[in-house]
């Protein structure tokens, strides 16, 4: 299990369930309420510490994502089903970027990952870079209008059924 501090909530876990719903809605062809996903995102955020404070390693990847469908089905309106998928098409993402840059930096600056998670402001500082490269990504698919709609099939039918 693992204990958050409260500014990794805040500076990181936050922040991240907000551009990480809004990506996932915006790469499925939804253009959601921010105000929405805003105030899905900060419980989100909340739900994090929840679960990595009472969940074991592992399962708690399980429930977070549980819990980021939910909030997003529940707050931003959202069907289930492109709820579902566009955070799965996020977690993806998040899952690649995290790893490649969380096992990049330690070896850059020559710390063990284990120490970098001990110290708190070193903690929130090594997750800003991936922060910074999913708000680029986020910024970049909203502002081109960029969806995988012709790459997942199924979605042309979920957003007939939101737009119609």
């Amino acid at each position: 299990m693992d204990t958050m501090p409260i500014k990794a909530v805040i500076l990181n876990a936050m922040p991240e369930a907000v551009l990480l719903i809004y990506l996932g809605l915006i790469l499925i062809g939804i253009r959601p309420d921010k105000k929405r996903v805003f105030i899905a995102g900060v419980i989100q955020g909340m739900m994090c510490y929840y679960i990595r404070k009472n969940y074991d390693f592992g399962i708690h990847i399980f429930m977070q994502y549980l819990s980021f469908v939910l909030m997003t089905c529940l707050i931003v309106k959202i069907p289930i089903l492109a709820a579902v998928i566009s955070n799965f098409v996020t977690f993806i993402l998040a899952v690649l970027l995290e790893s490649f840059i969380g096992l990049m930096i330690p070896y850059i600056i020559g710390m063990s990952m284990g120490e970098m998670m001990s110290r708190e402001w070193l903690r929130v500082i090594w997750f800003s870079p991936y922060l910074f490269v999913i708000a680029g990504i986020t910024y970049l698919a909203d502002k081109y209008k960029f969806t995988l709609e012709q790459e997942i099939k199924i979605l042309q039918k979920i957003n007939g059924k939101i737009k119609g």
